[in-house]
């Protein structure tokens, strides 16, 4: 018989996992350690390093990296100007329409519209295959 420790266990109990910290903290960058302060209701992983362009982790101590100064970190506002996550978008006026990004999108999110490709963002994980696959670089991250 396995006797577990107050605190031990499934990962969906309160303080195990990331989801029930509330606000305060930092979202920083695995890779570099850029740091943000933390938006209350919004995910560490939802925001994306500017650097890395990858996803940020929940931390309770700042990383090594910031435009802000810690001496400014508890009356830091959250920044609601721009979003948290870019997505692929599709350059018009450099895309040949040859449809290779559609052949190779895991999602089948990208459509041609008037021998254009077209990203439907609400379908889009992000995978960036399409900004990779595209031989005349026509996509962009916004």
């Amino acid at each position: 018989m396995r006797i577990r420790n107050k605190g031990q266990g499934s990962a969906h109990r309160a303080g195990n996992g990331q989801m029930l910290k509330g606000s305060g903290g930092f979202c920083i960058c695995p890779q570099c350690g850029y740091y943000t302060v933390h938006k209350a209701g919004s995910p560490c992983k939802t925001s994306i390093c500017p650097d890395c362009n990858v996803s940020m982790n929940r931390s309770e101590s700042p990383g090594k990296k910031s435009g802000l100064s810690l001496d400014h970190v508890p009356d830091a506002e959250p920044e609601t100007t721009k979003p948290s996550i870019l997505f692929p978008k599709v350059i018009a006026k450099k895309c040949t329409g040859c449809g290779i990004c559609i052949d190779t999108c895991p999602t089948g999110t990208i459509v041609m519209e008037n021998g254009k490709a077209f990203v439907h963002i609400e379908n889009c994980r992000n995978c960036k295959v399409c900004i990779k696959a595209c031989p005349v670089d026509a996509f962009k991250l916004e």
